[in-house]
């Protein structure tokens, strides 16, 4: 498999791709001072992000981080009938982890943070593959069972101990990597992994769960749901769990554990001023403790004009290096150092091809 890696050199440049071993991630990468965005981004936002790479990736790329930052995909070979996962570094340098028999579902692909234990899951037949450090383990579940994931860590684990499992699976092949990792029993709520807790939404609250005698049992209060409304993510801001919740047609967001403090937190750090500046995004996203969510256009609901980051600080925004981004995954995720950001969609006017983009911090925190 070859892919086309595409690094832009200024507005109006010409996009050179350097073609090399099949397999591998191609073009010419460097990290580049940000160019210019619209008038209106440049007033929104204090720090600049600069494209290093884009390409297309196929699945539903994301982080995956040992040592250093990376990024994982799944892509599937219809005439093998196989599925192989890759990892690719930020220096475009791809490498096969595995493979696997099957159609895996590319929403299953899911990284521990510290990029040790890697999961996905085929629904048909109901397949487990458990990937750690250089092990793979192939596991079978008994009868179909369709696979839902709501956010980033609603199938596995950020530490990858604990997964969301309608029952214990069979190990078919491989070494026992199950035997370290606790499943979660449950297929009809949405669940996200904390951690060392796990909260699960059942249409009218949510309630948290943590590890007691070799199970999960509940602890504190269930939060109730306002009306009509469910979870899409939950995830941890600095010091705060943020939940993301969806209507009929609008989205709302609370701060779980703040029952006791008379002082809305999104409020103080900046979060709602921004909301009631660019339309409302569909949820916050994140990880290691660094949300971000799309600061969108107000009369064209899918254009991206800028990022927001909320840090334990308050919340930060940035500038992109080209206007008029239109987001294709709501998932937005910097990396555990904070200096990178992914981005799945595509630049108006076909500036810069590619569905999967990697940008810079450009910041004094983040020189390379």
């Amino acid at each position: 498999m070859s892919r086309d890696l595409l690094h832009p050199f200024s507005i109006g440049a010409l996009v050179v791709g350097l073609s090399m071993a099949t397999g591998a991630v191609v073009g010419i990468l460097s990290v580049l001072d940000s160019l210019s965005s619209d008038a209106v981004a440049q007033q929104v936002a204090s720090t600049k992000l600069s494209l290093v790479w884009s390409s297309s990736l196929p699945g539903i790329p994301q982080f995956c981080s040992g040592a250093e930052p990376a990024v994982v995909y799944m892509e599937y070979d219809p005439a093998r009938k196989t599925t192989s996962i890759f990892k690719s570094t930020l220096r475009g340098e791809e490498k096969l982890l595995a493979e696997v028999p099957g159609n895996a579902d590319v929403r299953s692909l899911s990284c521990s943070q510290d990029g040790r234990t890697i999961v996905a899951y085929d629904s048909d037949p109901p397949m487990l593959f458990l990937l750690r450090d250089s092990q793979l383990a192939t596991y079978r579940l008994s009868g179909y069972r369709p696979f839902a994931r709501a956010g980033l860590y609603s199938f596995l684990s950020p530490d990858g101990q604990s997964i969301k499992l309608p029952e214990k699976p069979v190990l078919v092949s491989g070494p026992d990597l199950m035997a370290d990792i606790s499943v979660f029993p449950d297929e009809q709520h949405s669940v996200f992994f904390m951690e060392g807790h796990v909260y699960v939404d059942d249409a009218i609250g949510i309630q948290k769960y943590v590890p007691a005698d070799g199970g999960w049992t509940k602890a504190g209060h269930e939060i109730k749901l306002p009306k009509d409304f469910s979870s899409t993510e939950i995830v941890r801001c600095g010091d705060h769990e943020v939940a993301s919740l969806v209507g009929v047609e609008t989205s709302r967001y609370m701060v779980l554990g703040d029952r006791s403090s008379p002082q809305d937190w999104l409020a103080d750090i900046g979060v709602r001023r921004l909301f009631r500046r660019y339309n409302e995004p569909f949820l916050i996203s994140g990880d290691y403790g660094t949300c971000a969510f799309p600061l969108l256009d107000r009369k064209h609901w899918h254009t991206t004009l800028g990022i927001a980051r909320i840090e334990r600080a308050g919340v930060r925004t940035f500038s992109l290096p080209y206007p008029e981004f239109r987001i294709a995954n709501d998932n937005l995720s910097f990396s555990k150092d904070g200096c990178y950001l992914l981005l799945q969609g595509t630049w108006s006017g076909g500036v810069v091809s590619g569905n999967t983009h990697l940008l810079a911090v450009q910041s004094p925190e983040c020189k390379r």
